[in-house]
């Protein structure tokens, strides 16, 4: 019963981060990641600079993934985006690893060979997620991982 309970309110907060997340995409509030002009588009990605890659939570890194391109903190969330080369079954794996090495834990998956999202959680809230969408540019796959931000969260506390 206890466990339905725990079970069940994972569930909800995976959901509500989810709601949070689309409701985000939705408003504009979710930016893409840079884009190059015309014939360009496809060549390799262009990196963040430090001053953004410095916003990614402590012990998280890309650097088994792909390029980060962009990296933006919004109220109590830090957004990386990037992009990466790897299958799609190899990189949900890899991102829920290096997530997992900056402190939070993985709430789930759903891998549908086209997309893919892996959640995470600290504690007992939702603490979120991770997109894997295929690009423009064949073979290449766009990450857009929002978390939540530990620190701003400390903080508010």
């Amino acid at each position: 019963m206890v466990e339905l309970r725990r079970h069940r309110r994972r569930l909800l907060a995976v959901a509500a981060l989810l709601l949070v997340v689309l409701g985000a995409v939705a408003l504009g509030g979710v930016a893409r990641p840079r884009v190059l002009d015309g014939d360009d588009q496809c060549q390799a990605a262009p990196a963040a600079p430090p001053r953004e890659t410095r916003l990614m939570p402590d012990g998280l890194s890309f650097d088994q993934i792909g390029t980060v391109t962009r990296v933006r903190k919004e109220q109590d969330h830090v957004i990386v985006h990037a992009v990466t080369t790897k299958p799609l079954d190899e990189v949900t794996v890899l991102i829920q690893d290096a997530v997992t090495a900056a402190g939070y834990r993985p709430a789930g998956m759903d891998n549908e060979g086209f997309e893919a999202e892996v959640f995470f959680q600290t504690e007992t809230y939702a603490a979120g997620q991770a997109i894997v969408r295929q690009s423009g540019c064949e073979g290449r796959w766009d990450i857009t991982l929002v978390l939540l931000d530990r620190d701003a969260r400390a903080r508010s506390t």
